[in-house]
């Protein structure tokens, strides 16, 4: 800012005095306006590489961090991993009880994980939420009888895995009709935890436990 407002400044001067002062003088202050102009070049970039060196190191620091989590995708406490937080804490509970309730009723166990950019890509958010299935264990030992529900708001993606002790119980044909009538359209406006809570419900009615 300091560089930039003398630039500005000694160009208002050259342009307004060069009548008004000898060759000599004027050529002195023709060197400066160009050292400024240099310096000025110089600074400016400077910030685009420091700025492009940053966002490199982001961008390598996220593709790192995406390929630990595919090798190890931690599981936290309960039934809902809400790494998105499209959920407030209330609603969190909310689904955490249902499930917890529907569980002791059944045996059958449904997790719901929402994945964020730094975890997931775009590419691999079918895969990864296959994987955290297998390697979270949902479903009893034995029954397999587990679902995992993986939403991503910020890829507007969501999948459903079904467990092969569920996939005897619901067909994937009903798995689309609850996603594309209960899961997308209060997805759509945003209604994240009503949307959540409807397909969970009618997933449950669907069991016929």
């Amino acid at each position: 800012m300091f560089i930039l407002k003398n630039y500005l400044t000694l160009t208002l001067i050259l342009t307004n005095t060069r009548q008004k002062i000898n060759k000599k003088e004027y050529k002195s202050m023709n060197k400066l306006f160009i050292l400024i102009s240099l310096l000025i070049h110089l600074h400016v970039f400077s910030q685009e590489i420091n700025q492009h060196t940053t966002d490199s190191l982001k961008i390598e620091a996220v593709e790192n961090f995406q390929k630990l989590y595919w090798l190890n995708p931690i599981k936290h406490y309960g039934w809902v991993t809400d790494y998105e937080k499209i959920y407030s804490k209330d609603e969190v509970k909310v689904l955490n009880d249902l499930i917890t309730k529907f569980e002791k009723e059944t045996s059958a166990e449904i997790a719901i994980v929402t994945l964020d950019s730094l975890r997931a890509t775009s590419a691999n958010f079918d895969d990864l939420s296959l994987r955290i299935a297998k390697k979270w264990g949902i479903g009893k030992a034995g029954k397999d009888n587990g679902i995992v529900i993986a939403i991503s708001k910020h890829y507007r993606k969501i999948r459903v895995q079904n467990g092969n002790g569920i996939e005897k119980l619901i067909s994937d044909d009903e798995t689309k009709f609850i996603i594309d009538n209960y899961f997308i359209p209060e997805f759509k406006n945003e209604n994240y935890y009503s949307g959540t809570l409807n397909s969970i419900t009618e997933l449950m009615k669907k069991l016929n436990f």
